[in-house]
C-alpha cells in the first residue's frame, strides 16, 4: 500500500476509536496498520493415508527410535505452576500449500504454509490441535511467553493433546518474498503500537503481562517485538492463503481442533468452510472484528466475519445481498455491532460453521473486549454453535491482547482445554 494509503490506515483507526468504536481505546498516533499482526497423520483420522515427502515428514515414525523425554525448564518469572516432565514420541515439520508461481526471474514456489508438530507419548485425546497465530506474530506466539515460560503447545502437550503449530504464508518460518506475496510498505512494527494492543495497563495492579511495558525496561517487550513482521497487503489476500494452506493441513492430518488468534481468527472460519466435517471445534482468541469492520488499505471484512467468500446458505452472490442493521450492544463500554436484519428477510446461515461447538474468547483488558460479542452474536444468528467466553467470567482477570503470554497464561490454557473437554464429550454424546 502507498504511504497516502498507510496513513489513511492510521487515522481511519484513529477515528474509530475517538467515536467509540474499534479500536476502544486511542492507538498510538503515527505509523499502526503495517504493525497490525501483531505431519504426521492424527492417528485416529479414518481417511486415506498421508502422503509422506521424500523425508518422510508426515508419517508416523517406524524405526522403533527412542522418544524425546523434556524435563522442566528453570524456575522463571511468576509461574503458574510446577512444570511436569514430558516425554515426546514423535516430532517434525513440513509445509502445505507449495505451489509454482512465475516470476521475471523464473518459477518461485507459490506462498506455503511451515507446520511445525510433536505428538506426546501419553496421547490421551484422539484430536489434534492446531494453533494459528495473529497478524505479524508467528507460530512462537505459541512455543514460549515472551518471559521465557512454556507456552500453549507445551501444556497442551502434556495435557495428551498432539499439537501443530503453523507459521502462516508470509511470517515467520513461512518466508515472505515480494515476489510471491506482494511489496512490503508502510512502516516497520513499533514498540508504540505492540505496547498499545498487548501491553495497555502493564505495570499497574491486576495486570496480567509480564513486564512493565516501558520500551528500553521491559525485557518481555522486546521479545514480543523481536517476533513481529509485516502483514499481508490485504485482509483478502491474507485469508484466502489461509484457507488454502489450512484446507491441505486437514487433509493431511484429519479432523482437528483450531485456535485461531486476532487477524487469524479467519483461518477458522474459512477452513471450516472449505473443510466441512474435518473443524471438529474452533477456540477463537480475540478473533479480528467486528462484523464487516473497514481499514483503510487493509481492506473490508465484506462477508461478516471474513474479507474472503464464505459459503451462506440461502447463496449469496455478492456481500451486498446481505441485508444488515446495527445491533445494541446492551452493555457499557460495549460496541454496538452490525448483524443481519431479520425483518429484511430471511435470516442466511453459514453452513459450513454448523455442527461444532465454538468459544469466542473476550480478555477484559485488551483493546478487542467491546466487540468480541458482535462476533458471537453474528454467529449466532447465523445457525453456529458459538458460546462468549470472557476470561473475567472466569475469574481471570487483567488479560490484553495476548492471553497465551501472559503471567496467568497457564491458567487461560487450563480454561480452554476445560472448555473443550466438555464440549467435545457433549458432540460425542450427542453422535451416538
Amino acid at each position: 500500500m502507498s504511504r497516502e494509503r498507510f496513513n489513511a490506515t492510521v487515522n481511519a483507526l484513529a477515528t474509530l476509536a475517538a467515536t467509540g468504536t474499534f479500536p476502544v481505546k486511542p492507538p498510538p498516533s503515527g505509523r499502526l496498520m503495517s504493525a497490525m499482526h501483531h505431519g504426521v497423520p492424527n492417528r485416529h483420522w479414518t481417511g486415506p493415508e498421508p502422503v509422506a515427502n521424500s523425508a518422510g515428514h508426515g508419517r508416523r515414525r517406524r524405526d522403533g527410535g527412542s522418544p524425546m523425554t523434556s524435563s522442566p525448564p528453570p524456575a522463571t518469572a511468576e509461574p503458574a505452576r510446577a512444570a511436569s516432565s514430558l516425554t515426546i514420541s514423535e516430532q517434525g515439520a513440513f509445509w502445505v500449500g507449495v505451489g509454482r508461481k512465475p516470476t521475471e526471474a523464473g518459477t518461485a514456489a507459490e506462498a506455503a504454509m511451515y507446520v511445525q508438530y510433536q505428538i506426546p507419548a501419553d496421547l490421551r485425546h484422539p484430536l489434534p490441535v492446531v494453533m494459528v497465530h495473529g497478524g505479524g506474530g508467528q507460530g512462537t506466539d505459541y512455543l514460549s511467553t515472551p518471559d521465557g515460560r512454556p507456552g500453549w503447545a507445551t501444556r497442551f502437550l502434556q495435557a495428551g493433546y498432539a499439537v501443530y503449530v503453523v507459521d502462516r504464508p508470509g511470517h515467520g518460518r513461512s518466508p515472505y518474498h515480494p515476489d510471491v506475496l506482494g511489496p512490503i510498505e508502510g512502516a516497520a512494527p513499533t514498540y508504540e503500537f505492540i505496547r498499545w494492543l498487548f501491553c495497555d495497563g502493564a505495570g499497574r495492579s491486576g495486570s496480567q503481562w509480564p513486564g512493565s511495558g516501558e520500551i528500553g525496561d521491559d525485557s518481555a517487550l522486546d521479545q514480543l517485538m523481536a517476533s513481529q513482521g509485516p502483514t499481508l497487503p490485504t485482509f483478502a489476500e491474507n485469508e484466502e492463503q489461509m484457507r488454502r494452506c489450512g484446507a491441505e493441513l486437514l487433509d493431511r492430518i484429519g479432523p482437528a481442533v483450531l485456535i485461531t488468534h486476532s487477524m487469524g481468527g479467519p483461518f477458522g472460519w474459512l477452513v471450516a468452510d472449505a473443510r466441512p466435517g474435518l473443524v471438529k471445534a474452533v477456540v477463537s482468541i480475540e478473533p479480528i472484528g467486528p462484523p464487516f469492520i473497514e481499514l483503510p488499505g487493509l481492506g473490508k471484512l465484506e462477508w461478516g466475519l471474513t474479507a474472503a467468500p464464505i459459503t451462506y446458505e440461502p447463496p449469496v452472490g455478492t456481500p451486498r445481498e446481505l441485508r444488515l442493521r446495527l445491533r445494541e450492544a446492551g452493555g457499557d463500554g460495549l460496541q454496538d455491532c452490525l448483524v443481519q436484519d431479520e425483518h429484511a428477510g430471511p435470516v442466511r446461515s453459514l453452513p459450513g460453521l454448523q455442527g461444532f461447538p465454538i468459544a469466542v474468547v473476550a480478555a477484559d483488558a485488551s483493546p478487542f473486549a467491546a466487540f468480541q460479542h458482535g462476533i458471537a452474536d453474528y454467529l449466532a444468528q447465523a445457525g453456529a454453535d458459538v458460546e462468549l467466553l470472557r476470561l473475567a467470567d472466569l475469574g481471570l482477570t487483567g488479560n490484553g491482547h495476548l492471553p497465551m503470554g501472559e503471567k496467568n497464561s497457564d491458567d487461560v490454557a487450563e480454561a480452554l482445554m476445560t472448555w473443550l473437554s466438555k464440549r467435545l464429550s457433549d458432540v460425542e454424546e450427542t453422535s451416538r
